[in-house]
């Protein structure tokens, strides 16, 4: 009896490729089939099945936790917020068993059955996102800064945009510097600003020279001039929803401290043209709840959520919950109807849905 209560024990959690998943009993959570591999040490068995198992059991709690982490949440915060529930990850399984364990190669193969409890991972993460402001709207802050014909790397121009910007209803996240090659084409930029959860990225290009004094005048102060061009784009459409730009210049007896109060001043006062176009940009998404009854999978959840980052109309969406099989989501898209949103649903994806109902407040599809 003890050697059995043992190896439930020591089974739960493994979940590296998950493999099934079905609803538990009384919805207490998700029974999950998994595997695990961790490097064959012969000189010491059962550290080595201990180590298997923990960790199959980290990568179970963080495959289910990145399905219910914000789609705007940057990676930093997804990682912060996996962190925080990986670390308790024993709390989160209320049963299990290994189904298999034995040598592959140089590795230790584990299989096994467990129960996740995933309605209680979703609140600590609803928790986590709340406390922060991952769920807020991120905007990626770019630029490329020359001082003549060098390159800057102070960042001066961004401190000057988060300084303008810094009140405003969403999170400024620190992104690279950017290169002329950005500046021409900047779709990978923005490919990449989306994958990190951005749902706009700023990219901002100024140049400052110094001022050539009038002839006959001297004066113990240098003249600096800087010229800042502005652009905000939607990491979703790369359509362009606001630019700005202004010439300002900067004057110090220090030449440095003259170009860096050019620019800052420049990219500042462009940077506050841009509030009312992104907070516009920000609302023009319409709201939609969106419920897909019958998911009955992690994999057919993923998949679900791959359908709505791939949809270059949705901006953002969260999965609220997942209970009973059926995943609730908000959706925030540029579309004019339900009905629009259900069709392009439907008819993008190799997916089959059953259309449920279609509400102004509702949309409810059956995933066959």
């Amino acid at each position: 009896m003890k050697k059995l209560l043992f190896i439930a024990l020591v089974g739960l959690f493994a979940f590296s490729a998950c493999r099934a998943i079905h609803i538990g009993p009384k919805g207490e959570g998700e029974y999950v089939v998994a595997e695990s591999l961790v490097p064959y040490d012969e000189n010491n068995i059962a550290a080595m099945k201990k180590e298997g198992e923990l960790a199959a059991q980290r990568a179970a709690v963080e495959k289910v936790a990145g399905i219910f982490i914000s789609s705007s949440t940057t990676v930093e915060q997804a990682q912060l917020v996996e962190d925080k529930i990986t670390s308790k990850s024993a709390g989160f399984i209320r049963r299990g068993y290994v189904q298999k364990a034995y040598r592959r190669g140089d590795q230790w193969y584990t299989r096994v059955r467990v129960m996740v409890l995933v309605k209680d991972i979703s609140d600590i993460i609803k928790e986590t996102e709340a406390d922060a402001f991952a769920k807020k709207t991120n905007i990626l802050v770019t630029s490329r800064e020359m001082v003549g014909d060098n390159v800057s790397l102070t960042q001066d121009c961004k401190q000057a945009i988060y300084r303008a910007l810094k009140d405003q209803p969403f999170a400024l996240v620190n992104g690279d510097n950017l290169s002329q090659n950005n500046l021409d084409n900047p779709t990978p930029v923005i490919d990449q600003a989306r994958r990190d959860g951005a749902r706009f990225i700023i990219m901002a290009d100024v140049n400052t020279a110094p001022l050539q004094a009038l002839p006959g005048i001297t004066s113990p102060f240098k003249t600096y001039r800087a010229r800042a061009n502005i652009k905000v784009a939607s990491t979703n459409n790369y359509q362009v929803v606001g630019e700005a730009a202004d010439q300002v210049s900067g004057l110090d007896p220090l030449e440095n401290i003259a170009a860096q109060k050019s620019v800052s001043a420049a990219c500042e006062s462009a940077a506050k043209q841009l509030i009312d176009p992104i907070n516009a940009a920000i609302n023009s998404a319409k709201k939609f709840n969106v419920v897909v009854e019958n998911v009955k999978s992690i994999e057919r959840l993923k998949k679900l959520q791959d359908i709505f980052k791939e949809m270059r109309e949705i901006e953002d969406f969260n999965l609220v919950k997942y209970t009973n099989s059926d995943a609730y989501f908000e959706i925030a898209a540029n579309i004019s109807s339900g009905e629009e949103l259900t069709a392009k649903i439907i008819r993008s994806y190799n997916v089959n849905f059953t259309v449920m109902s279609i509400t102004p407040q509702e949309i409810v599809l059956n995933f066959i």
